[in-house]
């Protein structure tokens, strides 16, 4: 698909993709510089939700269609995974359990629940995750959606 074709919602899309890879890249770095993130086993769960926001980048810059479509697919529902269950887990467990936007750290400025002024940034993620969809199917999917139904191959 050329330039051309695109239309605001690809670049929105593109533009909140970005926005949550850098924004991961961030808290991976702080995580090697030691500012942990959480681990799943000896996995900072921060270089999984890294991974799946390189493969929604993938999806943006490579072309062809359906490929297109399982990368965005496979790293949306990683990235989402690690979001819901650090969320659900977050307001379930009081705090401490996502890095927080006050500190950075798993329990960096949060002492004894939410402290305004930080936001888990597992919340952060869910909302961004869920607004990245929202202009998938917008953009990309309905794209698609729309040659199948004219009959031609995507």
């Amino acid at each position: 698909m050329t330039l051309k074709n695109k239309t605001w919602v690809d670049y929105v899309l593109w533009l909140l993709i970005a926005i949550g890879f850098f924004g991961i890249v961030k808290v991976s770095w702080e995580n090697l510089t030691g500012n942990p993130c959480p681990h799943v086993f000896s996995i900072p769960i921060c270089y999984v939700v890294l991974l799946g926001y390189s493969l929604m980048v993938l999806s943006v810059v490579f072309s062809h269609g359906g490929a297109r479509h399982y990368l965005f697919v496979s790293g949306w529902s990683i990235a989402t995974s690690i979001a819901v269950i650090g969320s659900v887990a977050e307001f379930a467990l009081g705090g401490g359990v996502c890095p927080s936007s006050g500190g950075g750290s798993v329990r960096g400025s949060v002492e004894n629940g939410f402290q305004l002024g930080s936001v888990p940034l597992c919340y952060v993620s869910l909302a961004l995750l869920l607004l990245i969809l929202l202009f998938f199917i917008a953009g990309p999917y309905k794209r698609v959606c729309d040659v199948a139904a004219r009959g031609k191959t995507a």
